[in-house]
Order: structure tokens, then C-alpha cells, then sequence
């Protein structure tokens, strides 16, 4: 008895706008030897709809789930009989304002760095200080410790 083949429309969300998440369903579709595509909805949500073998697209959302497993995945059978491009693909609505969104991200996070960057030079320069002082207290140290000797010598003039 073989498998039947099964379509199913998904909504994924919880964490998976501009994480890369469509690429890691698109590599987990292709895998599977699913059809299909995946793409970002305007609410925020990743919306999936895919084609294959009934365990294979059991294990493709088990992978997803075990992937992420802060995201909600609410799956629908497709009961009409659909032919779903193959193979399995992601979508892009607007490719340059998503490429922009994810250098602005991507720029809020090298300024954070910079930032903490700039607070350990700060530290660094600090410990740099210490360092110095740390010889100072080294010679006053010394200093201190041929006291008594100058002092005996002092009180024999």
C-alpha cells in the first residue's frame, strides 16, 4: 500500500519575520522532495503550501516544530486537488524593501556592538590605569620596606 499524496496550507508565526525563516522551510521543503512554495503574509505570519507523500509532509512540519520551537503551527488539508509548483520554493513580494529592512536590522546590530565596543575600551583603558598605579603602589612598596633603615640611619647624624 503506498502513501497518498496530501496538500496542506500553513500558518507559522511567533518569531519568524526577519530571521531567515522562509529559507530554512524552502531548504525543509526541497528536502523532502515536497511541492510548494512559502512566503511572509502581512500579518507577520509565514504562510506555507505544500504537496508530497503524507509522511513526508508529517515530517517536514515535525522538522519545522523542532526547528523552532517558539513558533505556532496551525495546519489545514487541502481537499481540492491542486498542482503546486515544484519544487518546493519560496515567494518574494517585494524584494528591495526586504532587502532594506534586513540591512537597517542588520545596522541597528553592528551600532549595538559598536557600542558595547566602545564601553570595553573605556574598561580596557581603565584596567591600563590600574595597571600603572599597580607599579605605583609596587615602588611605594619598596619605598616603605627600606624605611626603617633609613629612618636608623637618619637618627645616627
Amino acid at each position: 500500500m503506498s502513501a497518498a499524496i496530501k496538500s496542506i496550507y500553513a500558518t507559522i508565526s511567533n518569531h519568524v519575520q526577519m530571521v531567515g525563516y522562509r529559507e530554512i522551510v524552502e531548504a525543509h521543503g526541497k528536502a523532502r522532495g515536497l511541492a510548494g512554495f512559502v512566503f511572509n503574509d502581512v500579518d507577520g505570519s509565514v504562510k506555507v503550501m505544500a504537496s508530497g507523500l503524507e509522511p513526508a509532509l508529517n515530517d517536514f512540519i515535525h522538522d519545522l516544530k523542532i526547528i523552532r520551537p517558539d513558533t505556532t503551527i496551525d495546519t489545514i488539508e487541502i481537499s481540492d486537488d491542486i498542482r503546486l509548483p515544484s519544487p518546493f520554493g519560496r515567494i518574494t513580494m517585494d524584494e528591495m524593501r526586504e532587502i532594506s529592512e534586513r540591512l537597517d536590522k542588520g545596522n541597528i546590530i553592528l551600532s549595538e556592538m559598536n557600542l558595547r565596543l566602545a564601553k570595553l575600551d573605556v574598561i580596557s583603558n581603565k584596567l591600563d590605569n590600574f595597571d600603572s598605579f599597580g607599579g605605583k603602589l609596587d615602588t611605594l612598596a619598596d619605598k616603605l620596606d627600606t624605611l626603617p633603615e633609613r629612618l636608623a640611619e637618619a637618627m645616627k647624624k
